[in-house]
């Protein structure tokens, strides 16, 4: 797939590793989509680029708004070469906090809140991109965002688990619509030197990660956005987790 032809959707655009692709996007592709829940991002988003992006506000956790949203942007005269699900949330909490003395097992409703921000939106999504590729007989390609976590790390049961999922439905996917033309591969960043790891982490921390990055390294934001032209253009690439984590083994 040349990527400078290509119209692409991207969940949770507003910010972070997605407000980064949204911009290098904008820059390389010929048209973007993004669907992000904060309205003043959309707004923004909207304003900054209005010749190359549409941004429509919506809860990719909700299924119907995920609908609405997608025929909105189907309205606009869009029709999707490639979708990107970044949208999701990062949570850590142990299954059981022996050091508490109450509240001591992983809260049922952050259990759900994680799987449906990080798994259950990939799934409504991706349903609703692919059947709009299969009625226009069109071939796309699907790139998920997952984690270096998605193996099992200590203390993110939530979060490693819908990571985990989205690996899955990328395999599953792939074997099921590949004869289709359509291809699904999912993309796992490490440690990423970005500001919201620097504020969520103290220097010696981030000293320590880096010490155990064979790299000697945290990645940064364009180092995903590689990976994802990468996958896009490689027409012979799906099924497979490309891991984008300087090495590192958790």
């Amino acid at each position: 797939m040349n990527l400078a032809e290509a119209q692409v959707i991207i969940t949770g655009g507003g910010r972070g590793i997605g407000r980064h692709l949204v911009a290098r996007l904008a820059e390389t592709a010929a048209r973007v989509a993004v669907l992000e829940r904060d309205v003043e991002a959309c707004a923004a988003l909207n304003a900054e680029l209005p010749d190359k992006v549409i941004a429509v506000p919506c809860d990719v956790t909700n299924s119907e708004a995920v609908k609405t949203a997608l025929q909105q942007v189907f309205d606009s005269g869009f029709e999707p070469d490639a979708l990107v699900n970044n949208a999701g949330m990062i949570y850590s909490s142990p299954l059981v906090n022996i050091l508490s003395r109450q509240d001591r097992v992983h809260s049922v409703d952050m259990w759900h809140q994680v799987l449906s921000a990080n798994l259950h939106s990939v799934f409504y999504v991706t349903g609703q991109v692919i059947d709009r590729m299969i009625s226009r007989r069109k071939k796309g390609v699907i790139v998920s965002i997952s984690s270096i976590s998605a193996k099992g790390n200590p203390g993110q049961s939530a979060y490693s688990a819908a990571k985990a999922g989205v690996n899955a439905l990328t395999s599953t996917w792939a074997k099921e619509l590949g004869p289709l033309g359509l291809r699904f591969a999912a993309i796992a960043p490490g440690f990423l030197d970005t500001p919201s790891t620097r504020a969520a982490l103290s220097e010696s921390i981030i000293a320590r990660l880096q010490q155990q990055v064979p790299l000697r390294k945290l990645g940064d934001v364009e180092h995903i956005f590689l990976a994802l032209r990468h996958i896009i253009e490689n027409d012979y690439l799906t099924g497979t987790v490309l891991e984008v984590d300087g090495g590192l083994v958790i």
